[in-house]
């Protein structure tokens, strides 16, 4: 079990995860941020500059506002709550935390109460 993050508003699920370069395998703890309404998980670009990921190409990323941008695509080893994902496709953008897309949350089962503010995430 989980506690959300009060500290931002509303209060929301964040969980410490780990990066991991497919290569070197530096890495890195980093607060990340659950969001359902992602379909790719995003990465800050202070994270991509600290483990010195290169870019794999580009992709049509749009934004919650419907805006498109051409955004770099990476490839990155995560440890999610105990569980390893290898060769997780990423993108980048200027945030502060991590944004943990479908593309990784659908590999779980998630169950969040709002109204005790904390969630649970499992492997099936």
């Amino acid at each position: 079990m989980h506690r959300y993050e009060t500290r931002v508003r509303p209060p929301a699920p964040f969980l410490e995860i780990q990066v991991i370069h497919p290569v070197t395998a530096g890495t890195r703890q980093w607060p990340a941020k659950l969001d359902t309404g992602a379909t790719l998980t995003i990465l800050p670009e202070a994270l991509v500059d600290a483990l010195v990921l290169s870019p794999k190409g580009e992709a049509t990323i749009y934004g919650y506002d419907g805006m498109a941008t051409i955004r770099p695509i990476y490839y990155v080893n995560l440890q999610v709550a105990g569980y390893r994902l290898s060769s997780v496709r990423v993108s980048s953008s200027k945030r502060p935390d991590i944004l943990l897309g479908r593309d990784v949350l659908n590999h779980f089962i998630l169950t969040l109460n709002g109204k005790d503010l904390t969630f649970e995430l499992q492997d099936p």
